[in-house]
């Protein structure tokens, strides 16, 4: 063998080399941007859980969301404002998981999950009246999807003031009682503390 044989076999090698680094280097750019989404995933989710979270957090934080829930068009403009800030806080969050859905980084259970908790809300008698007032102002392609969901879970999701205990708008010294015998009955009782 000359030489010259020698140096095509080098640079036969050499070019196996490279290719071979190549579709390492691709492995690792697509291992290293799915880890990339999905720490991006687990934030957005723990966003939207900690702002859940946060609206009833404290006595005062409880008591005007549960009153926006119950009464948002009673309510004096700073609570109207206090509560507005805590839905549209929600609804960023919301959005977040929506658009990662929407890309394929989601999956669509952790979707339904979210979207339960919010739309629980949007079904509220204040939260009703706090999403039509507005409404306008969120991306359109999100609104007409809330809208459908809202239309769709109507008698199938109970609105989050009926749904727990704590965003109810009823005297909080009474409660909803269930007998064992007739889970479709329900009856009143009083607490004389």
């Amino acid at each position: 063998m000359e030489i010259s044989d020698w140096g095509v076999i080098a640079e036969l090698v050499s070019a196996v080399g490279i290719i071979i680094t190549l579709i390492y280097l691709a492995i690792q750019v697509h291992q290293n941007t799915r880890q990339e989404e999905f720490q991006g995933l687990q934030a957005a989710i723990l966003r939207f859980l900690d702002n859940v979270d946060s609206v009833t957090k404290t006595k005062e934080d409880a008591e005007v969301f549960r009153n926006g829930l119950n009464y948002f068009g009673d309510l004096p403009p700073a609570e109207q404002g206090s509560f507005h800030s805590k839905m549209h806080s929600l609804l960023h969050g919301f959005h977040s998981i929506w658009i990662l859905y929407k890309s394929g980084i989601l999956p669509e259970y952790e979707l339904v999950a979210m979207r339960r908790i919010y739309i629980e809300l949007l079904m509220s008698p204040g939260g009703g009246q706090w999403w039509e007032s507005f409404k306008h102002i969120p991306p359109p392609h999100l609104v007409k999807y809330l809208d459908e969901e809202i239309s769709k879970s109507d008698g199938v999701i109970t609105p989050a003031n009926e749904t727990y205990p704590w965003l109810r708008g009823d005297d909080p010294r009474k409660k909803t009682v269930q007998t064992k015998s007739n889970h479709s009955e329900k009856f009143k009782i009083s607490a004389n503390t």
